[in-house]
């Protein structure tokens, strides 16, 4: 029942990947015929099948954009409240300085009579009123700021608005605060040259007067600039029905390649527009279902255990459907560069989270759906190809995040080299070559940095076990094992011999060796409940054993396996390492025990649940290795005698009971494997235990 639920839950998540990619991909034909600028045309000769429009170069388009915002003025609104507001301060203002003014010992030298002070006072403010409203007529704008904040170069005429009138006027005409002020100032002393009168008006501060009344109309000036562009043609002139475009081994110059450009643009509307369109999305679903069951082929019949792994799946196929949708949302809104998409980030990721062959694949299977989508299609995938390749090649294993530094480098050379090949032959023009490609591959490098933040994201939400996390696990001074060292030395000592064997066995016949370490270092933490019960921990001649039935010593044993489950589980250790303290006993029996209460109770029926490790058995590759290990390691403790013909009768003794046992029948290793594990464990453990040079006494 739960495995039909699993075969429904992957149909039911591999049809929604299936159905929203065909949703995604644009409703429009496909050109049938592949071409490249600089080489022959390697298709029939091409007649025009239809009157269609010659489309203009990016550069042409660009020439006559400029040249219309050359003729295009910014828009700035008169504010008429500012001179109202200014008016009645500088009423109250011009007053109360006149007065003090008046009472100055400087004025007082002038001589002058009330009446006289009065009409002075007058004419003095009206000449100031009659300056400030000349100036708020013409306008003030402060063009520093609102360049700095717009981004706009200062233009030679403005349109100014007044009461929605509109009015082109030359930039000279307009005031800024500072220019209104020398302007004020200037006229002043032209005037009233009296010192006493520049006095007072510095006491005045005429300049706080000097308000901006024109501001930039950032939504006029966008809809007229946006009307305008909107004129530029796209089209340069008419290809009609009939004409003959390209023959068979003409090399494809830039004016060809122009006019079959403008062919292409119009046969894939033409056929998206056409009634028979539902044709093209059949065909594009069948591409995509194509892809996802090469993928599945590959899964099947190369890694199973993903393919059963419904969050694995899960994982791999929204991968995929993030970047169709990514590429597709780049493609259509024009917003940045393809080639600012960090494809080979795919490699990081998967490579990271399982295994290189898959990172390549589904990278591969991404790569073909996004190039349908990409504008040529050939330097697409080639460029993408290469680029994610070298960044499979450049991280073997990702240990430092300094390596993520070097392979941003690596994928950033590797796409200009790549890319700079294929202008080569494309331009015949060096100067040509569209260099601004090279920024975007530099940024699309520098993205690949931040894929040690995503895959720890990854792992949390799907559950997977990184190299990275391996190490900070496998770090000695990790809480957990620094508790095991702490309440169960000898304990600790033996999971170091034992993840020393066991990743040298692993490097041997090929699997994760830091993952059987980090599994090899916690695989007996739940010795911790009882430590005195083990035998490496016992430091005097006393057994607590003795003390004890043999099925109840034997349930202290196999409990050490409950414990540790439990252990980890409130340490948030991840599933895999927790596989690895299941799995290190299997569902062997304690021997020792088994074999003393058989000897004991000859006629007594043994329940032998009591005698046995709850398993299950090991599965991987890894966990059949720490199993030997362990045994070894354990076993070879009690040697008498530790030469090297005894330990290999001793590990081919230990390893042949649990072949005979059928221990490893879940795991994929073979007999040559087995071979070469007898191998390494032989040779580590007769350069544990070689002879050592005893010491001379010094004589007295």
């Amino acid at each position: 029942m739960r495995q039909n639920l699993n075969n429904i839950y992957r149909f039911l998540i591999t049809s929604m990947t299936i159905i929203l990619i065909t949703l995604l991909f644009p409703n429009i034909g496909n050109f049938k015929y592949e071409y490249q600028k600089g080489k022959p045309w390697m298709h029939e000769t091409l007649i025009a099948p239809f009157d269609f429009a010659l489309l203009k170069t990016d550069s042409e388009i660009s020439k006559e954009k400029d040249s219309i915002l050359n003729k295009f003025y910014p828009f700035y609104k008169k504010d008429t409240a500012v001179i109202a507001e200014i008016t009645t301060k500088f009423n109250t203002n011009f007053d109360k300085n006149w007065n003090n003014f008046t009472k100055s010992t400087t004025y007082k030298k002038l001589n002058h009579t009330n009446q006289t002070t009065n009409k002075e006072s007058l004419r003095f403010k009206e000449y100031l009123l009659l300056n400030l409203n000349q100036i708020y007529d013409f306008g003030i704008a402060d063009f520093q700021i609102e360049q700095k904040e717009l981004g706009y170069k200062r233009p030679n005429f403005i349109n100014k608005s007044v009461n929605n009138l509109n009015e082109i006027v030359p930039i000279e005409n307009i005031y800024t605060p500072k220019s209104a002020y020398q302007f004020i100032s200037k006229q002043v002393k032209a005037d009233f040259p009296s010192p006493a009168y520049q006095g007072f008006i510095q006491d005045l501060n005429i300049d706080s007067y000097l308000l901006p009344n024109l501001f930039y109309d950032a939504n006029m000036s966008e809809q007229v600039k946006a009307n305008m562009l909107s004129m530029v043609s796209l089209s340069k002139g008419i290809i009609e029905s009939g004409t003959r475009i390209v023959l068979v081994g003409d090399i494809i110059d830039d004016h060809t390649f122009l006019v079959l450009e403008s062919l292409k643009k119009d046969y894939e509307n033409i056929l998206g527009s056409s009634q028979n369109h539902y044709l093209i999305v059949i065909g594009q679903c069948m591409l995509i279902i194509s892809c996802i069951l090469l993928l599945f082929l590959y899964l099947r019949n190369f890694r199973k255990q993903i393919l059963h792994d419904n969050k694995k799946l899960l994982f791999i196929l929204l991968f995929v459907l993030l970047y169709v949708a990514l590429t597709i949302l780049v493609l259509k809104f024009t917003i940045v560069n393809v080639y600012l998409i960090p494809f080979a980030l795919i490699t990081i990721v998967v490579r990271t989270l399982m295994d290189s062959r898959t990172a390549l694949f589904v990278f591969i299977i991404t790569v073909l759906l996004t190039g349908y989508l990409a504008p040529n299609g050939f330097e697409f995938i080639f460029l993408q190809l290469s680029a994610g390749i070298m960044a499979i090649y450049s991280l073997p294993r990702l240990e430092r995040r300094g390596q993520l530094v070097l392979t941003g480098i690596i994928t950033f050379l590797t796409y200009s080299v790549v890319y700079f090949a294929f202008a080569l032959t494309q331009e015949t023009n060096i100067a040509a070559i569209k260099w601004e490609n090279f920024i975007f591959f530099a940024i699309n490098g520098l993205f690949l940095t931040f894929s040690y933040s995503l895959i720890y994201i990854f792992e949390k939400l799907f559950g997977f076990l990184s190299d990275v996390t391996l190490i900070e696990l496998s770090n000695q001074n990790h809480p957990l094992l620094r508790q095991l060292l702490q309440h169960s030395p000898g304990t600790f000592q033996h999971c170091l011999q034992v993840a020393n064997l066991a990743e040298a066995a692993i490097n041997k016949i090929g699997g994760n060796p830091l993952l059987v370490r980090t599994g090899a270092l916690y695989h007996d933490i739940g010795k911790m409940k009882h430590p005195a019960y083990f035998i490496e921990n016992q430091l005097g001649s006393q057994n607590p054993h003795d003390k004890l039935d043999f099925d109840k010593s034997a349930q202290i044993i196999t409990d050490h396996v409950k414990f540790g489950v439990k252990i980890a589980k409130k340490h948030k250790l991840p599933q895999l390492i927790i596989d690895f303290i299941e799995t290190h006993h299997g569902a062997g029996r304690v021997q020792y025990f088994y074999t003393s209460f058989k000897n004991k109770y000859p006629d007594k029926e043994i329940d032998e649940e009591k005698f046995t490790y709850p398993g299950p058995d090991p599965f991987t590759k890894e966990t059949a290795v720490l199993m030997m290990a362990d045994s070894v390691e354990a076993s070879s403790r009690s040697l008498k005698e530790k030469t090297p013909e005894s330990i290999r009768n001793l590990i081919d003794k230990i390893i042949d009971k649990q072949i005979a046992e059928n221990r490893f029948q879940n795991a994929d290793v073979t007999f040559k494997n087995i071979n070469q594990i007898k191998d390494i464990f032989t040779k580590a453990l007769i350069n544990v235990y070689h002879a050592r040079i005893e010491y001379p006494k010094e004589n007295k």
